[in-house]
């Protein structure tokens, strides 16, 4: 009887496993699907749109506002030889890009707060640095009072060359900047945040199903 006790325990173990596999297909497949059909967590405020710009990317090219067409991106503000907060913010948005790895349509550009030393060059050995994707990723440099009045007026970012110290000469916004694709700020993050990565995804999430729907 003991073989036969056995095999009885073996099926009804089967047919429960079965069974939960089933019920566990059928509960993820309505998740994915409320997932397509879901409006958006959180319809996104509009801070105004980004003024015309022209500058210089890693690779010494000309970069304008125009590239940035049609595309939703993230923006910060760094400069190479930062000690603080830019190698932390890079870092973050270094692995945010590779979430976006098969969303190249999304763009991210770091504008140089310190253009007199970050030249092209020092931009793209910063960039290789992290290892990051410079098809996805842009860093740009050029005249410092276009830059500073972009990330003030544009961005509504706070930036200035005096009140740092000898470690840290330029003080700056450590926020990441979400735009449209109409060229409007429509978010805002903290760069250093442990959550940034989820909540920056989050409102990209957003900002597409909302585009769509317009």
């Amino acid at each position: 009887m003991q073989p036969n006790s056995n095999r009885t325990q073996w099926f009804l173990w089967t047919l429960l496993g079965v069974v939960l596999l089933g019920v566990g297909i059928f509960a993820l497949n309505g998740w994915l699907k409320e997932q397509e059909l879901r409006t958006p967590t959180e319809q996104l405020p509009d801070y105004g749109v980004v003024p015309s710009f022209q500058l210089t990317n890693q690779n010494g090219r000309q970069f304008t506002d125009a590239n940035l067409q049609g595309h939703i991106w993230i923006a910060d503000l760094i400069f190479t030889h930062c000690p603080g907060s830019c190698p932390i913010m890079t870092s973050k948005l270094a692995s945010i890009q590779k979430s976006l790895t098969k969303t190249p349509q999304v763009k991210l550009v770091s504008f140089s707060v310190d253009p007199d030393r970050d030249t092209p060059q020092a931009l793209r050995e910063y960039a290789r640095s992290y290892n990051v994707d410079t098809t996805q990723w842009d860093f740009l440099t050029g005249p410092r009072g276009q830059i500073f009045t972009l990330a003030k007026n544009g961005f509504h970012l706070p930036v200035d060359s005096v009140g740092g110290d000898k470690g840290s000469p330029i003080v700056h916004s450590e926020r990441f900047v979400l735009v449209d694709k109409r060229g409007h700020v429509r978010a805002y993050f903290d760069g250093g945040s442990d959550e940034v990565q989820p909540k920056v995804l989050t409102a990209i999430g957003d900002l597409m199903r909302q585009e769509k729907t317009n």
